[in-house]
């Protein structure tokens, strides 16, 4: 399975001998359901969620859900180049400002030619 198809709470909550309503609990407002949602990506987690996980398991919501990032990133990368090509040639200092920001962004995203 790709990594980008995947997620990656189920591991860590059975290497830490979790089940979902041990998991639920160490969450607020989180039921059993929830987590099995978050795990077979039906759902995914609110912010403060995403941060109560990576409190527990010590590992980032990016290596938690991958593929939740991933779409992320396509999204930010695409609106990103869009709006770069909609300032590209204004001369004023905002827009230049601007310019900088989105050349970081997109910077990022180099080698993956879905962007650049």
């Amino acid at each position: 399975m790709s990594p980008f198809l995947h997620c990656y709470l189920a591991t860590h909550r059975r290497r830490w001998g979790l089940s979902q309503p041990e998991l639920a609990s160490l969450l607020d407002q989180a039921s059993p359901s929830a987590v099995s949602r978050w795990e077979a990506l039906q759902r995914a987690p609110n912010l403060s969620t995403a941060l109560q996980l990576e409190l527990i398991f010590g590992v980032t919501p990016q290596d938690l859900f991958p593929a939740l990032y991933r779409e992320a990133e396509d999204v930010v990368m695409r609106q990103a180049k869009a709006l770069y090509e909609t300032l590209e040639g204004k001369t004023d200092a905002k827009s230049r400002e601007k310019l900088v920001l989105l050349s970081l962004i997109i910077e990022r995203a180099k080698g993956d030619t879905d962007y650049v």
